[in-house]
């Protein structure tokens, strides 16, 4: 991974980290998606897939994340 990559993805796992934790679980889901964004970005560089409904399940799936754990208070 060159040095600008390696920036990007350091700079988005800080800023995971410091994210307000909207329920239990939350950074952490958050930061497997961005990092499956960020994988999925680079297969697209070599792999001509429709990378917008890819990032778009992944986004789908952060959300139904948080709908569940706020259900289940």
């Amino acid at each position: 991974m060159a040095y600008k990559d390696e920036k990007i993805v350091r700079v988005l796992l800080d800023e995971a980290s410091a994210v307000e934790e909207r329920c239990e679980g939350y950074r952490e889901e958050l930061t497997e998606a961005m990092a499956e964004i960020v994988q999925k970005e680079r297969a697209h560089l070599f792999q001509r897939t429709n990378i917008v409904v890819e990032i778009s399940d992944i986004v789908s799936r952060v959300g139904t994340f948080i709908q569940l754990k706020e259900d289940s208070k």
